[in-house]
């Protein structure tokens, strides 16, 4: 892979690693959405428990790469940028962390009318998600590519928000719950999903930028 690093085979696969791990975390936030909408409780909760053990694994190889570009990125310019991207990108498997906490903490009952729409919401977003990382693959070995994965970010994002929508308004407006706390919490955890495809679109922007002054 043709890489920023040049030098470095080592951090161009931890990088990689990196990558896969924050995938495999969005792969296993979407079964464990499902999951929980099912009430299959033994499955949700083995997918917590893999979730946690990524992101603590994310957490680890994160400072392993940063030590690692001090070593041999040369240009402090590009060296700043890509430890802005990990830093950035490490937020997203967090959020894929909190949010299967926090329904493990809540226990939150969604309607059974709502449930087709959470889990295109949760494919939307992550979806979103997935495009960064095909973008950041891009920056790190083909330039060119990045464009063509940042416009894909911004159209999940933008179906995400459409489906934000749309059940949030279900929540308040036709009387699946009566009670005000309990719209309140289910539209926290349906904002937090979305969430996910507006934070990929705030490090699609700052990738966008990182791109074209690799470019000049």
């Amino acid at each position: 892979m043709k890489s920023v690093f040049r030098k470095s085979i080592e951090l161009n696969k931890k990088i990689e690693k990196f990558l896969d791990i924050i995938s495999n975390s969005l792969l296993l936030l979407e079964k464990a959405t499902k999951f929980y909408l099912q009430e299959d409780h033994t499955s949700f909760d083995e997918t917590l428990n893999r979730i946690v053990v990524l992101e603590s694994d994310a957490d680890e190889l994160e400072t392993d790469i940063k030590i690692t570009l001090y070593k041999y990125m040369l240009l402090p310019d590009a060296r700043a940028d890509v430890l802005s991207l990990i830093k950035s990108l490490d937020n997203i498997i967090d959020d894929a962390e909190q949010i299967t906490k926090e329904l493990n903490i809540q226990k939150p009952v969604f309607p059974k009318e709502l449930h087709q729409q959470i889990i295109e919401l949760t494919s939307s977003t992550i979806q979103s998600a997935d495009s960064l990382l095909l973008a950041t693959r891009s920056f790190l070995g083909e330039l060119h590519l990045v464009s063509s994965y940042i416009s894909k970010i911004n159209f999940f994002e933008h179906e995400a928000d459409i489906l934000q929508d749309k059940i949030g308004y279900a929540i308040f407006n036709d009387n699946l719950v009566i009670d005000l706390a309990e719209k309140l919490q289910l539209n926290y955890f349906i904002t937090k999903i979305a969430g996910i495809s507006d934070e990929a679109e705030q490090i699609g922007e700052k990738l966008t930028i990182f791109t074209i002054k690799r470019e000049i």
